[in-house]
C-alpha cells in the first residue's frame, strides 16, 4: 500500500456502520450489472462497452467483500495475550461481516513464522494478522528476518494498548520505583529482574527503566512469564513486568505486590497503582495490539476490514473483557497505524543499540 492510499483511507468521511451495512444489503455483481456487463462476455461486444464495463464491474465486486471465511493469523501460541483478545475480535468479526473470521495460531519465536506466512499470503483481504509489540520490536534483534515490516503489510489499526505492572516478590524490600532505584544506586545489580524471554516488551520495559535510571539491574532470563512466578513468589527474583492479565491475581491473592504500572495514565484494573512515569517522567513501555493485512491487498478491503474492527471493539462482551485486563482500544485508522509502528520501531530499536542488547 502507497502512502497516497493510506492518506486515502483515512480521509474517508463515511461513518462506518452504514458503510458495512451497505455492503452487505447490496446485491451481487451479477444483479447489479448493467446490461453492458452482460454483452461483455459474447464475442460481439465491442471494445467500447468491454472498457466501459471493466472498472464499473470490478467496483461492484469489491462492494461484495467478504465473499468467504478469512484467515487471522496469531503468531503465538493459544491462550497467550494476543490470543486472548483475538478470539473475542474474530467472533464479533464474524457477525460484522456475515463471514467466519479464523483464528490461526502459528507460534514460534517472537512470532516470526506467522509473520512471515502473512507475508507470502495473497493480498486480497482474506488473510491478515494479528500481534503485539513484537511487530515492531522483533526486527531491532533479528536482522535476517524473512518480511519486512514496513514493505510486506498494509496496516489495518493498531486495535488496543496494555499497559505492563511491575510486580515483585513479597520479601522485596522495596515498595516503590523510587526505593527499587535507591537500592540499585546503593549496589550495583542489587536488583534482580525476571525477564520473560529476552527480546520483548517486558523485557525492554526493564531495560528501558534502567536507562532512564541510571541504573543497572541484574537480568535473569526465562522462557515465558509462567515458568518466571514461582520464583518470584518464593523471592529467587525481587522483580518482573508483565500483562495485568496474568500477574493481577497474585497480586489479589496476596502472593505478589504491585509496585507500578508502565502507562501515562494510571491503571483502574490494577487500583490506581501509581505509574512509573510519575517517579521517571517520559518512561512509557505498553503492549499494543495490530490488526495488518499483506502490502497490496485493496485499500477499499483495508477500509472494510478496519470499520468492522471498530464495531466489533464496541461490542459489550469485548468492552468488559478490556476493561478487566486493564486494555484500552485505540482504533487507529490505517495510516496512523503506519505511523505508530514505525516510531514503536524507532524506539524500542534505539533501547537495543543503546543498550548493546542482543538475543542470547
Amino acid at each position: 500500500m502507497t502512502p497516497d492510499d493510506a492518506a486515502n483511507i483515512s480521509n474517508q468521511e463515511e461513518e462506518p456502520e452504514a458503510r458495512l451495512a451497505m455492503a452487505r444489503s447490496r446485491p451481487s455483481a451479477a444483479r447489479r450489472a448493467p446490461a453492458g456487463c452482460a454483452i461483455v462476455m459474447k464475442k460481439s461486444v465491442s471494445i467500447f462497452a468491454a472498457l466501459l464495463c471493466g472498472p464499473l464491474c470490478a467496483t461492484l465486486a469489491m462492494a461484495d467483500y467478504p465473499e468467504r471465511p478469512v484467515r487471522m493469523v496469531v503468531p503465538f501460541g493459544a491462550g497467550g495475550g494476543v490470543d486472548a483478545l483475538a478470539r473475542p475480535l474474530a467472533r464479533e468479526l464474524t457477525q460484522i461481516l456475515g463471514q467466519s473470521v479464523i483464528v490461526e495460531n502459528k507460534p514460534s519465536t517472537n512470532g516470526q513464522i506467522g509473520m512471515a506466512e502473512v507475508a507470502r499470503a495473497a493480498p486480497d483481504g482474506y488473510t491478515v494478522v494479528m500481534s503485539s509489540a513484537a511487530y515492531a520490536i522483533t526486527p531491532a534483534f533479528y536482522h535476517d528476518l524473512p518480511y519486512d515490516i514496513r514493505k510486506d503489510y498494509a496496516p489495518v489499526t493498531i486495535l488496543a494498548s496494555n499497559p505492563l505492572v511491575l510486580v515483585a516478590s513479597t520479601h522485596f524490600k522495596a515498595s516503590s520505583v523510587q526505593e527499587m532505584i535507591a537500592m540499585a544506586r546503593a549496589k550495583a545489580g542489587a536488583v534482580n529482574f525476571a525477564a520473560p524471554g529476552n527480546s520483548g516488551i517486558h523485557f525492554l520495559a526493564g531495560e528501558l527503566m534502567g536507562s532512564v535510571a541510571g541504573v543497572k539491574w541484574t537480568s535473569v532470563p526465562y522462557k515465558g512469564a509462567g515458568p518466571a512466578f514461582p520464583d518470584l513468589i518464593s523471592g529467587q527474583v525481587d522483580v518482573m513486568f508483565d500483562n495485568p492479565a496474568s500477574s493481577l491475581p497474585f497480586v489479589q491473592s496476596g502472593r505478589l505486590k504491585l509496585i507500578a504500572t508502565t502507562g501515562q495514565q494510571r491503571l483502574a484494573a490494577a487500583g490506581n497503582a501509581p505509574t512509573v512515569a510519575e517517579s521517571l517522567p517520559g518512561f512509557d513501555a505498553a503492549n499494543w495490539f495490530v490488526l495488518a493485512a499483506p502490502a497490496g491487498t485493496p485499500p477499499d478491503r483495508i477500509r472494510t476490514l478496519y470499520e468492522a474492527s471498530q464495531r466489533a471493539m464496541r461490542q459489550p462482551a469485548l468492552v468488559e473483557f478490556m476493561d478487566r485486563n486493564g486494555i484500552a482500544a485505540i482504533l487507529s485508522p490505517p495510516a496512523e497505524a503506519a505511523r505508530y509502528i514505525e516510531a514503536e520501531a524507532g524506539k524500542w530499536g534505539g533501547v537495543v543499540r543503546e543498550n548493546r542488547l542482543a538475543v542470547q
